[in-house]
């Protein structure tokens, strides 16, 4: 066997270093009997620990309840309530219970809370006038015992439909591990995984696969330990190279496609790459967007799992990865890459295949014609300015997961407000914020409040980044690269009332329920009050609707609701109406 891995790499025009080797952790021993589960009924999983998702990795298990709200949601075991968290995004309504044995069950999405702590959430909303609140109560505040319904089950928040997200962290690192590794929270899995899709990636500008300095990909077809690629075709393999792998686990009596617990590639009889998905870090969960293949994902909509490790990819879910998770192929023979993936439970899945290895020689450089890079070269560990005209970037060291030339152009396309401006392109992530600064080429008399940094990713609707002024200057901060532009949004929100009306009796009916929407930047506040008095209004933000239940503030007789409803820039809408209860 001719060809080695490479331990390091230096390549200076790219500016890879090598990364330690990821050793294998020592296992952790979960306590088995503990905790019960979280539902009174069969768990049935929409999502997975670990699972890939945008930005980050899915920190607990997403269990299914029917397609309903309302289930009991219960205690898992005896403990305290130390958080409390609303939100109109994320977890929506979310509870934190700290355990005497090290961890923290979180449960989110949930619809409403147990009568006691709804009181002390509402009443503590009405103080502060917010919807959105936050609360740590005091260790001996409120105590709940194992099995004891803490809430109902709903879809607040950033949820998709009706279920329960459920998480165990430990207390001390507040990272988040596998629920499942808990013996007595259990689902029914004896389904393996699925393994759709490889890649064979060139690693720099001597790798050739298949002739050519690009990446190929392959379909994959088979089941259980026979996966094959679909097509058998033969691969040729020059210098450095990667793979990656598109995988997903099956559970039964339920059609989902949830995330698989771990993956391992050998090359002959070599580990090379190892991922698995026991314990996660909050800190390190956005380097997902170097662990797959970003610009697949971005172009394709699906996630490979890229076995290369990029010099500045801090993630900890890597396990024995030899080489940075490259392999050197420089001899003249065949070579069998074997993908290996588990779901918890111990389900397996293969899928083998055979490369062939090519020495890099004159006739083979001969077809592959070398090219300049074009741009200014961003080594990742330094920060970096730049400017051209009226535009200022300025990025963090350490903001990519390696160094490349960057590229800033300015597009023929221009706005009332100025150019679009072509920060490198949306198939490259970012990982540390960066700053924008674009001085406009024309303001508005009056309306410059009403400018802002927007986003294009093409589909014709700007997002909204920043509006912050420093002089002539929009300032904005980003984790995007892409398509920038300045817009004006002086448009006011809509306010659509539901089930009032202006001299409406009301006393039918228990709730009062307003939609709210803004077609520019978007909602930033609302403020309902009732005879002056501020109300809790709900806010549902994927129906876009206010809900306000009954309570002591609507009174007997004619009522004045008032709402004022402001947007990013300031721009407001109110909708004012007497009520008769």
């Amino acid at each position: 066997m001719k060809y080695r891995y490479i331990f390091f790499l230096m390549l200076l025009a790219l500016g890879f270093a090598s990364v330690p080797n990821r050793l294998k952790a020592q296992q952790k021993s979960y306590p088995s009997g503990y905790f019960r589960p979280p539902l009174g009924i069969p768990l049935y999983l929409s999502g997975t620990f670990g699972e890939l998702r945008s930005n980050h990795f899915h920190s607990g298990i997403d269990i299914k309840t029917g397609g309903t709200e309302g289930k009991n949601v219960y205690a898992v075991a005896d403990g305290y309530v130390s958080r409390i968290k609303v939100s109109t995004g994320g977890y929506g309504k979310a509870l934190y219970i700290t355990h005497p044995n090290g961890f923290i069950s979180v449960y989110g999405h949930l619809q409403r809370y147990n009568d006691i702590l709804q009181e002390f959430v509402t009443s503590y909303q009405y103080q502060k006038e917010r919807f959105v609140v936050e609360i740590y109560p005091d260790k001996d505040q409120i105590k709940v015992k194992k099995g004891e319904v803490i809430a109902l089950s709903g879809n607040t928040g950033g949820s998709n439909g009706p279920h329960l997200h459920f998480e165990i962290r430990e207390e001390a690192s507040q990272h988040p591990v596998n629920p499942l590794l808990f013996e007595s929270i259990k689902v029914k899995d004896f389904y393996r995984p699925k393994i759709l899709e490889v890649a064979v990636y060139p690693v720099d500008r001597q790798s050739l696969i298949n002739g050519e300095n690009d990446t190929v990909y392959y379909r994959v077809a088979g089941w259980g330990d026979e996966h094959y690629l679909r097509t058998n075709p033969e691969i040729t393999v020059s210098g450095r190279a990667s793979f990656g792998i598109r995988t997903h686990d099956l559970m039964n009596d339920v059609p989902n496609k949830n995330g698989v617990f771990t993956i391992d590639m050998t090359v002959d009889s070599s580990l090379v790459f190892g991922l698995k998905m026991d314990e996660l870090s909050f800190s390190t969960t956005r380097y997902i967007n170097s662990l797959i293949d970003y610009t697949y994902y971005k172009k394709m909509k699906r996630r490979l799992v890229r076995t290369q490790v990029d010099t500045n990819n801090l993630l900890t879910a890597y396990k024995n990865v030899s080489a940075n998770g490259i392999v050197l192929f420089d001899d003249s023979l065949m070579h069998s890459v074997t993908f290996k993936v588990a779901d918890i439970y111990g389900n397996k899945a293969k899928l083998q295949f055979k490369v062939r290895s090519v020495p890099f020689n004159d006739s083979l450089m001969r077809t592959h014609k070398e090219v300049d890079p074009e741009g200014i070269y961003f080594g990742f560990a330094q920060p970096h300015q730049l400017s051209d005209r009226n535009i200022s970037l300025s990025f963090p060291a350490n903001a990519f997961y390696r160094s490349f030339y960057f590229r800033l152009k300015v597009d023929s396309i221009s706005t009332p407000f100025g150019p679009v401006y072509k920060i490198h392109d949306q198939f490259t992530p970012v990982q540390k914020a960066f700053t924008i600064k674009i001085k406009p080429d024309f303001v508005p008399d009056n309306f410059e409040d009403k400018l802002y940094i927007a986003y294009s990713n093409g589909d014709g609707k700007p997002w909204y980044i920043g509006a912050s002024w420093e002089g002539n200057f929009l300032t904005a901060r980003s984790r995007l690269l892409g398509d920038y532009l300045v817009a004006i949004d002086s448009i006011p929100p809509v306010i659509m009332p539901v089930n009032i009306a202006d001299g409406k009796d009301i006393s039918e009916q228990n709730t009062i329920k307003v939609k709210i929407k803004d077609g520019e930047t978007g909602i930033a506040s609302y403020r309902g009050t009732l005879n002056g008095r501020w109300i809790l209004m709900e806010y549902d933000t994927k129906k876009q609707l206010l809900t306000y239940h009954y309570d002591g503030r609507l009174q007997k007789g004619m009522n004045h609701f008032k709402l004022v409803v402001k947007d990013l820039l300031d721009n407001e809408s109110a909708y004012e109406a007497k009520l008769v209860y």
